[in-house]
């Protein structure tokens, strides 16, 4: 009777699980001891972390406030497209003059792909953030858009947490945004073909739904991960990308692993980004599952990865995972700690199935909105 209950909970905690890091939902699997419901190749962390790597600091449930400023399009349950992204971004750079926007440059349908930096841009260890990869998961630049909107004014009030100064703490360690990594799939989710402006990506777009003899092209379109290109950018990175499943080969809403590592333009700018600023942690975010990805096999890596998983954590109680797959990789995630030795984290916000309901953002916003505070007083010590 245990062992049922247990595999019911279990299958309850994963139902839609896990859009982030393209395993199949039956592959789910969830870190502890009874919960293991993978199949196939999961491969168990085997590593043996330091128990300093537990003792984290959560300003949160020590009882601090954290601000968040309220005019804006992310404060509201409307969804949040690259228009509302721009307007938030030029709003945001008026009110605080110390924030840094720039673009890594223009995606296929022409829009900017925008990098925020919060804090000091010559700072000796800077983190990197970035949300929006999957198209259907644009609610997470939320809460990019919330963490970077907080911050700012947590420094420009004088904001103390744990007893530091949140602006020299930025000094110290500066945060990078990429706060909508996928901004032409967002729009293409939002506002069907119509959401893109070139005519000759409309018209590959839909080659690629008459490939797959789509009738209902409202739910083809709700539905779609990938880029304009048809491409899931989080299958492009350079780790394991040859070897990682596709289980279809050609561009469509999903699946598809592209031509070659970094073959997109969204990929390659952020794997460049990684490269020239040498981050010392980086944070996906995705839907769903309320789960946290940290592991992607051994290195030099791992303690911090266990330690940054743990404040994530702390923060929102989802699961962490502690399992991996060499066969379904190729995700930023994967490269940052194959490649480079970065620890990184990619945190599933949401229930149900994507696009998660907007009325979702201010659990998740509750769950997230103390992470950021607890790195930089981690990495302020």
């Amino acid at each position: 009777i245990g062992f049922i209950l247990l595999l019911f909970s279990a299958i309850f905690v994963f139902k839609g699980f896990a859009d982030g890091p393209d395993l199949d939902d039956k592959q789910a699997v969830l870190s502890g001891p009874g919960m293991n419901l993978g199949k196939g190749e999961q491969e168990q962390s085997s590593v043996n972390v330091p128990e300093s790597a537990f003792q984290v600091y959560s300003g949160v449930l020590s009882g601090e406030e954290i601000p968040l400023p309220s005019d804006y399009a992310f404060s509201s349950y409307e969804f949040y497209g690259y228009n509302e992204l721009s307007s938030d971004l030029m709003k945001l750079k008026e009110t605080y003059p110390t924030m840094q926007l720039d673009s890594l440059g223009k995606t296929v349908d022409g829009r900017e792909l925008y990098r925020v930096i919060v804090g000091n841009p010559n700072a000796p260890k800077k983190i990197l953030v970035h949300a929006g990869i999957h198209a259907r998961e644009y609610i997470v630049c939320k809460v990019a858009m919330r963490q970077v909107a907080s911050l700012l004014e947590m420094q420009k009030t004088g904001k103390t947490y744990g007893g530091k100064s949140i602006a020299q703490m930025l000094e110290n360690t500066c945060i990078h945004f990429v706060p909508m990594v996928n901004p032409d799939g967002i729009s293409l989710v939002q506002y069907g073909i119509g959401g893109i402006g070139s005519e000759a990506l409309r018209a590959s777009i839909m080659d690629m739904a008459k490939r797959e003899n789509v009738t209902d092209y409202a739910s083809y379109f709700r539905l779609w991960k990938n880029n304009a290109r048809g491409v899931n950018l989080n299958k492009n990175f350079d780790a394991n990308w040859e070897q990682t499943v596709d289980r279809k080969g050609y561009p469509s809403k999903d699946e598809y692993k592209g031509s070659a590592a970094e073959s997109e333009m969204e990929s390659k700018a952020l794997a460049d980004l990684q490269r020239k600023e040498n981050f010392k942690c980086t944070l996906s975010y995705h839907t769903q599952g309320e789960v946290i990805y940290w592991y992607f096999g051994e290195g030099s890596y791992v303690n911090d990865a266990r330690r940054l998983a743990e404040i994530v954590h702390k923060n929102s109680n989802y699961a962490i995972i502690d399992y991996y797959n060499e066969n379904h990789a190729g995700g930023f995630k994967d490269f940052t700690e194959r490649k480079l030795n970065v620890p990184s984290v990619t945190i599933e916000c949401g229930k149900g199935t994507s696009p998660v309901p907007e009325q979702q953002i201010d659990k998740i916003w509750k769950e997230q909105k103390g992470i950021l505070p607890d790195l930089l007083f981690d990495y302020s010590k």
